[in-house]
């Protein structure tokens, strides 16, 4: 029910007048008071007061949980299952909640307490309080927990490299506390992550690109090695090892940072760098009329023109009368692949042409990676 009265019905309780004033006109402000009363029902009140305020609903929980009467912070805790994934994320009380969610002894409302946080809300001062929990509930429902908590921190778009940075301290408190699942099952999902990064930007073709992107995942990986288990890190290491070269970008910056290369089982991982590094200095350099590109495009009648051309050691421009689809079609490959090659449309007669010309790009990386693969190589060998 809404009852509501028009300001010029209404008598101000405050006025200000305000004269002529050169570059604008008179003006007149005025103050009103005005009122609500939220009426709901007594068996409501609980719910109603708890989402406005989640910290209350949680200490009002814990203070019931305390006084015995485990029945009614049931009742009232299921009461919040309508609003609380948008109430509980906002206040950040995840400690609190944890604390709670243990004393309840009902798995289901303790998970639906604790489903609305991300992972990286996780600090060494939860440790206690998670480890209580997934004592209370058992090994599967921490896997159901910390698995939400990492679907919802890659919705939410947080970055998750900073969070990582704290993973070791973060397992050993859980150790410490008597959580050794819950920290294997948080390095299990970190490597997760990290798998489907490292995916995605090992097979990114632009180096401008690729290079930065896994330069940042050194440092979790570095991490991520330090918190894991022997059984994780046989894991990380063997599946590294099956990535393509690129992976160097993310490995070797880690090897620098590393504190400890054999406490972390990063001996291992040096050992594959360097039969990597030898394998790429052990082709034979490029000659100086070498014009050949190695690429493979989406495998349609234009790539594989396209292909040819790139493929010839001795043909460095190439002049081809195509549609306007056809060089839109090339132009997208070219530069999604960042090729060393310069690509324009000559406007004359029909169908337009398109110039393709290699460039001495060419040559310019294939020197830079050979002096990057020698100096990891040197560097590699002096610290073993």
């Amino acid at each position: 029910m809404c009852a509501t009265t028009p300001s010029k019905a209404l008598e101000p309780y405050e006025s200000e007048y305000e004269g002529y004033m050169g570059n604008y006109g008179n003006t007149v402000d005025r103050w009103y008071r005005r009122a609500a009363v939220v009426v709901w029902p007594r068996d409501r009140a609980f719910a109603a007061r708890a989402e406005a305020g989640s910290q209350w609903a949680l200490r009002e929980l814990r203070d019931r949980i305390d006084a015995g009467d485990l029945t009614g912070a049931r009742a009232a805790a299921e009461s919040l299952a309508p609003f609380w994934h948008r109430t509980a994320s906002r206040a950040g009380s995840l400690d609190a909640a944890l604390d709670v969610a243990a004393g309840l002894s009902a798995a289901e409302t303790a998970a639906m307490l604790l489903e609305p946080f991300r992972v990286e809300t996780l600090t060494t001062e939860h440790a206690d309080g998670l480890a209580a929990a997934a004592g209370r509930y058992g090994q599967e429902w921490t896997r159901n927990l910390v698995d939400g908590w990492f679907e919802r921190g890659r919705r939410g778009g947080t970055d998750r490299h900073e969070w990582v940075e704290g993973l070791p301290g973060l397992c050993e408190a859980l150790h410490a506390a008597g959580g050794p699942e819950v920290a294997r099952l948080l390095a299990g999902g970190t490597w997760h992550w990290l798998v489907d990064e490292l995916r995605t930007w090992t097979t990114t073709a632009r180096t401008e690109i690729r290079r930065p992107q896994l330069e940042k995942l050194s440092s979790p990986l570095t991490r991520l090695l330090e918190a894991a288990d022997d059984t994780l890190r046989e894991e990380i290491t063997a599946a590294l090892r099956g990535y393509g070269d690129t992976v160097l970008e993310c490995l070797m910056p880690a090897l620098r940072s590393a504190a400890s290369r054999s406490a972390a089982g990063f001996d291992e991982i040096a050992r594959d760098c360097a039969r990597r590094l030898a394998t790429i200095l052990a082709r034979p350099r490029r000659e100086d009329d070498d014009w050949s590109i190695a690429w493979t495009g989406c495998r349609c009648e234009l790539c594989d023109t396209l292909g040819a051309f790139l493929g010839s050691r001795s043909r460095r421009n190439f002049e081809w009368p195509l549609a306007k689809d056809g060089r839109r079609h090339v132009h997208a490959q070219i530069d999604a692949a960042g090729l060393p090659v310069r690509h324009q449309t000559r406007r004359q007669g029909r169908p337009y042409t398109l110039v393709l010309t290699k460039t001495d790009e060419l040559f310019t990386r294939a020197r830079t990676a050979r002096h990057t693969a020698e100096t990891d190589l040197a560097w590699l060998t002096a610290t073993r």
